[in-house]
């Protein structure tokens, strides 16, 4: 069958000034945007990705119940959700989509681009290509990239493993904090045609290793490293070591600086089928398809938290920009994190992945994944002391039909949607080539 690409309509173009530059900010880059009605498109199930295989809940001992009440509850509320997939043993048992999406659209994963950057270091460091994660980033750079000499001996005590785990730079910008000092960071930050040398200028924290802090500006010293290192963009990068072996289809990676230098801590757009690929090739230590993109080593050192995001914390929640949180007992998860709902959760003990796109504002996105996670995953394999888990062949049609139900339903989002934020298969920026500055 032959898939129609969706044909957006194009209402408007958003400028800087009246797009906003927060957490997950735009580039200078005016992207278009593409509006949520109005679309015509192939059903989910008309294209087939590649390397992933598709199955019913019940043949992989989930009960399809909890799930089609997911649907409906979709169905009759329309939270600002665009996708949950959930796939089990590798392969997909779940898919929704509402506003007429398809399988071919790709997403905005806001933060979620910060664990794609991390996996990329991680192949980069397994072809030997980038140092190992002990290396200091003034040895991992060029000299010249750095603004003086006792710049660069600033950073000798600064390891690869201390960007990673967002313990390098004391460069707070928006929404994270919104300080005057913040917001004009922010702005020096979009503006550079260098973002790594600009992350090189930061002040670092009081303790690399040690200290903590989420920032989108250190991120770019990972994507500034792998860009000099192998001599092209991280898009490119990905392209040869993940995206294509993976069969990735219709990525974009937006906001990148005039260097070429991809911001690694936001910008990717996947569909959400590629993200349930990238959730399953960790859960299965990163073999994929017979092949192993990345060492297992890597998989298991990145998985592995090792620093506090709070001082509050009683033990750590954070690896090499993964997240690690427990939903339930026996459902611990290592997660990849984006503003407004984007969500990567690999469970090994469940041989499950669970992803999720959306637009959630006005309450906490992880209080909303978890509900979902507590209220209707965990209860199609679990099951509850009122309702045992109970899979069943004869649901498969009920099952079916909600899911092309919630399809037809737009979601509530605000008016003002912004760009990057609309699902399309069409890109909204053009990449460019890496070109040192």
């Amino acid at each position: 069958m032959r898939i129609r690409s969706l044909r957006w309509a194009v209402v408007l173009s958003l400028s800087l000034a009246c797009g906003g530059t927060g957490s997950d900010g735009k580039g200078p880059n005016a992207p278009v945007l593409n509006t949520l009605t109005d679309a015509v498109a192939a059903p989910a199930s008309a294209a087939t990705p590649g390397g992933l295989s598709f199955g019913a809940p019940d043949e992989y001992g989930m009960d399809a119940r909890p799930l089609i009440r997911l649907a409906e509850r979709v169905r009759d509320t329309r939270p600002p959700v665009f996708s949950f997939l959930i796939s089990r043993n590798g392969v997909v048992v779940y898919e929704l989509y509402t506003s007429r999406l398809t399988r071919e659209d790709a997403h905005y994963l806001m933060s979620v681009t910060k664990t794609f950057t991390s996996a990329l270091m991680g192949a980069a460091m397994d072809r030997h290509l980038v140092g190992p994660p002990e290396t200091s980033v003034a040895d991992a750079l060029p000299a010249s990239v750095f603004a003086s000499e006792a710049d660069r001996a600033r950073f000798r005590s600064v390891t690869l493993k201390d960007v990673l785990a967002m313990s390098a730079l004391d460069a707070q910008v928006p929404p994270h904090r919104t300080l005057p000092e913040d917001w004009r960071r922010q702005r020096e930050f979009l503006a550079s045609p260098n973002r790594t040398k600009f992350a090189l200028a930061q002040p670092l924290l009081p303790e690399p290793g040690v200290s903590y802090q989420y920032t989108d500006v250190t991120p770019l010293l990972a994507t500034g490293i792998l860009s000099y290192a192998v001599h092209s963009t991280a898009l490119e990068f990905a392209e040869k070591t993940l995206f294509l072996p993976m069969d990735f289809r219709n990525y974009e990676w937006m906001h990148e600086d005039p260097s070429g230098i991809d911001n690694g801590a936001y910008g990717l757009r996947l569909r959400p089928v590629d993200m349930q690929k990238f959730g399953v090739l960790f859960l299965h230590h990163g073999a994929w398809e017979g092949r192993q993109l990345l060492s297992q080593a890597w998989v298991d050192r990145s998985f592995s938290p090792w620093i506090k995001s709070s001082p509050r914390l009683a033990d750590p929640n954070y690896g090499w920009y993964w997240w690690t949180s427990s939903f339930a007992p026996h459902w611990l998860a290592h997660a990849a994190h984006g503003w407004k709902g984007q969500r990567i959760a690999v469970i090994p003990e469940k041989d499950m992945v669970v992803t999720m796109t959306g637009v959630i504002e006005g309450e906490d996105v992880e209080t909303f994944f978890v509900r979902i996670m507590r209220d209707y995953v965990i209860p199609s394999v679990d099951g509850t002391a009122d309702e045992p888990s109970r899979p069943d062949p004869a649901l498969r049609p009920e099952l079916a039909e909600v899911l092309e139900q919630v399809r037809q339903v737009t979601v509530r989002t605000e008016a003002s949607l912004e760009p990057r934020m609309v699902p399309s298969v069409e890109r909204k920026e053009r990449h460019h080539s890496f070109v040192p500055r």
